[in-house]
């Protein structure tokens, strides 16, 4: 799951739901003349065999391409990329169809790219603009020429503009599914294959939901592509998975982790921090406790009084995404592009809660807790108050039918909550103890009932196992790298010990969610060039395998 959409509980509360919305709407070119140079190509490997350290080093000295930054640090490689549409079916599962809609996709090619020979560097899309992932992903970009490889970018369908029926899209959300966008994705690499007019090799790339995506493709359809990069990708976490049950505190253990010492962050942060929630939530248990306590956060609309609960899901939304976003340097990715992040902001969010309080210092705790939370709802520095707007507001307040419509859209937030409802059901848990949150179990019939309220649909709690097969499934399962860093809360959801010489974990120590598939940068933490190299590899192998194959078949054709 990529961006901050991924970590939502079943339903944030209103707070966390608003600020989403205020911080996230959603000429630099290089000519890919200047990727030639880069076209030194990785020595082979042998079927099977796991890339050995020399082979590992080889990836390593494999020029690598550059590309230039804006002054504010991002990129815009959209000038690089040919934006194009393909017609897909809305149920590829119906014999008699379901109408259609188009699917947006980006075509970066460099001009050294010849398909003989040749890859399909593919993004698996997730839950957001694809142009996202586009300007993030430099794994690909920066190694496409060594591979003779032309880079691809596909959007997920309900997301970005790959949205079918317009703003009466939320009356036809049945055909939002994982399986959906599967097919949607072998369909446009097939159509690629024959643009190309060659059997050319595919390799993956994903992270987080898009890792997911990327791992299943691989398991579902091993004859279109070929092998896959899955970042922080959380596929052993769904209920029903007999090898593999469930652990449903790992995602709050790892954003604690985050606020240690260990982890590089104050060692007074996580007593502060508890102490500081605790005084909270005792004043959000009076009305006057939680006026004083809309007055202490610097809410915008004072008469929205806070709850324990809202309190909770304020923090919970707020460490959740740092921590996700806990790089080694400033960048927009957790804020889907809009706004920095400081680097390590984990660290950052910890400042303030860093002193020593007097035991009697409520106020005080509470100020630092605003302190630090702002570091997330006020990264851009200039806003005078917290959630300064929410999205039933604009529903009221519409004159037209499009602009209720829209305000409506709006309110649902990420269409990513409808996925997680309908298949994806990752329930989340705190035992009070590991983590900074209350004891929280799982409570399953209200995440139903919520899902139900906001989405029209039940849970499907054993669904994802049920479709995709869990841990038995992916020991049957070849040529996908799993990496996963210890800075991500998503890490340990995710596969974490290889399982097969094929089905490969890579531990990134000081790696955030996927940042293993950004632009190299100066600040990387050694691990993190590490599992590049290593992944390259794979990625070589895998190649390899596949042109000597053919060229096997070829002469046997002869």
């Amino acid at each position: 799951m990529a961006s901050p959409h991924e970590r939502s509980p079943m339903l944030p509360s209103p707070y966390a739901a608003s600020s989403s919305d205020t911080r996230r709407p959603l000429p630099v070119a290089m000519g890919w003349m200047a990727l030639v140079a880069a076209a030194l190509m990785l020595v082979g490997l042998s079927t099977f065999d796991s890339p050995t350290s020399a082979t590992v080093q080889d990836a390593a000295t494999a020029v690598t391409s550059s590309f230039p930054t804006l002054p504010d640090g991002s990129r815009d490689l959209l000038s690089l990329c040919e934006e194009k549409f393909i017609t897909q079916e809305l149920d590829h599962f119906r014999a008699t169809g379901a109408g259609s809609f188009q699917q947006r996709y980006f075509v970066c090619s460099p001009e050294s790219f010849h398909p003989t020979n040749g890859s399909v560097f593919f993004y698996v899309g997730n839950e957001a603009d694809v142009t996202l992932y586009l300007n993030h992903t430099g794994l690909m970009w920066e190694n496409a020429a060594a591979f003779n490889a032309v880079v691809v970018f596909a959007e997920h369908r309900y997301f970005g503009k790959s949205v079918p029926f317009g703003l009466d899209v939320l009356s036809h959300m049945q055909f939002l599914s994982t399986q959906q966008a599967l097919a949607d994705y072998a369909v446009l690499i097939e159509t690629l294959k024959t643009q190309l007019g060659a059997d050319v090799h595919v390799i993956g790339f994903g992270g987080s939901y898009g890792g997911m995506l990327g791992a299943w493709f691989r398991m579902k359809y091993p004859h279109i592509i070929d092998g896959v990069i899955a970042g922080s990708a959380p596929v052993v976490n769904f209920l029903g998975d007999p090898d593999h049950p469930a652990d449903t505190e790992a995602f709050n253990r790892v954003v604690t982790f985050d606020m240690s010492e260990d982890a590089g962050a104050a060692p007074n942060c996580i007593p502060n921090l508890r102490r500081a929630l605790k005084a909270a939530t005792e004043l959000a248990e009076t009305q006057n406790g939680r006026k004083q306590l809309a007055e202490l956060l610097h809410l915008c609309d004072a008469d929205s009084l806070p709850t324990s609960d809202d309190i909770v899901s304020i923090a919970a939304e707020a460490y959740g995404d740092l921590a996700m976003g806990n790089y080694p340097y400033p960048t927009s990715y957790i804020m889907d592009g809009n706004v920095d992040l400081p680097g390590y902001p984990m660290r950052a969010a910890c400042e303030p809660l860093a002193g020593d309080f007097a035991e009697a210092d409520t106020l005080g705790l509470i100020n630092a807790f605003r302190e630090s939370i702002g570091v997330y709802y006020n990264a851009t520095k200039s806003e005078a108050c917290f959630f300064p707007s929410a999205p039933v507001d604009s529903v009221n307040e519409a004159t037209t039918s499009d602009e209720a419509k829209q305000a409506k859209i709006d309110q649902k937030g990420n269409f990513w909550g409808y996925l997680e409802c309908s298949e994806l059901y990752m329930p989340m848990s705190s035992d009070g103890v590991s983590d900074i949150s209350p004891a929280t179990p799982v409570n399953q019939s209200q995440d139903d009932a919520n899902c139900f309220e906001q989405w029209g649909v039940h849970l499907k709690p054993n669904w994802a196992q049920t479709e995709y097969g869990g841990m038995k499934a992916l020991r049957a399962a070849s040529n996908i790298v799993f990496s996963n860093g210890d800075f991500d809360p998503w890490s340990g959801l995710g596969v974490l010990e290889s399982l097969s010489p094929s089905v490969v974990a890579v531990h990134v120590p000081g790696g955030a969610h996927h940042l293993d598939l950004f632009f190299t940068h100066p600040l990387d933490p050694p691990a993190v060039t590490q599992a590049r190299q290593t992944e390259l590899a794979y990625i070589r192998q895998w190649i390899d395998e596949f042109y000597a194959f053919k060229q096997q078949v070829a002469k046997t054709d002869l």
